[in-house]
């Protein structure tokens, strides 16, 4: 993915990424980013899972540094409350260079690129039904560009940038209280060679 960031948890251990290389681990993990703490009976639930196979998958991403407990949360025993990890992480394709390795990062970036589509796919079908103010404040926008691969670090390094700074706004004012009409929000980029256009060195 990115080159090491401040702030951000530089992933070189295949395991941690075979971990969330599994689709319920993956649905799991981004429904507790979009939704915030929940307890293994609210997510069974969403998920139409057993609740012993949706602990035993939050067991299995803790182990891989994605959720932890939240006991806190808890009002009595028989509840069992996780939270995403709140940290950035990134990976790089230097780092995994075997075959093996390889295959694990074209399984996880798939499986990654399939879920951000069907977000986004429902999140469309759901727009009409919005308020005004939310229809007016989804946003899709492409462009076609013409760069050298410095220029595009250079400009993925910025935009990576703007989200980490909006993103720290939210999680301030959620912390601070200020929570009237704050919502999740999804944002997804993708900047990637136009494979078409052949490469040039």
């Amino acid at each position: 993915m990115t080159d090491g960031q401040p702030g951000v948890r530089q992933i070189k251990d295949p395991e941690v990424l075979k971990i969330l290389a599994q689709p319920i681990r993956q649905k799991l993990w981004r429904m507790l980013l979009l939704q915030g703490p929940a307890t293994v009976g609210s997510l069974a639930k969403q998920l139409d899972a057993d609740p012993g196979q949706v602990s035993y998958h939050l067991r299995e991403l803790a182990r891989g540094g994605w959720v932890e407990r939240a006991p806190e949360l808890a009002r009595d025993r028989r509840e069992s409350w996780w939270r995403a990890v709140d940290e950035s992480t990134a990976w790089r394709t230097e780092d995994f260079p075997t075959a093996e390795e390889t295959a694990l990062m074209l399984h996880l970036g798939m499986l990654m690129l399939r879920e951000d589509m069907h977000q986004l796919q429902a999140s469309m079908r759901d727009r009409p039904q919005r308020s005004p103010q939310w229809r007016d404040a989804t946003c899709t926008a492409r462009a076609f560009l013409h760069l050298t691969a410095d220029e595009a670090r250079e400009m993925n390094a910025e935009l990576t940038a703007v989200l980490a700074r909006w993103a720290q706004h939210g999680d301030r004012a959620r912390a601070q209280g200020d929570t009237a009409g704050r919502r999740p929000y999804f944002v997804v980029m993708y900047g990637v060679p136009e494979e078409s256009a052949g490469e040039v060195t």
